[in-house]
């Protein structure tokens, strides 16, 4: 569910409180489901950027994320 909000919002860029009445949502678990699919995109994000790091890095800073 959470994906096809972030689709509708981010790439069809409809506007959040359209795509959560299409998907049968109320407006605030839909936010509460964009909130949160952001931030791991973001964490994946980071941690695909820092690849080029030891691999030893990338698995503490997961550990570090998850506390």
């Amino acid at each position: 569910m959470a994906l096809a909000l972030f689709q509708r919002v981010e790439i069809l860029k409809q506007p959040p409180g359209l795509a959560a009445r299409a998907l049968g949502l109320k407006p605030g678990d839909a936010a509460y489901l964009l909130t949160g699919l952001r931030q791991e995109v973001a964490k994946d994000l980071a941690l695909a950027l820092l690849a080029g790091q030891p691999s030893r890095e990338i698995d503490e800073q997961k550990e570090a994320d998850d506390e």
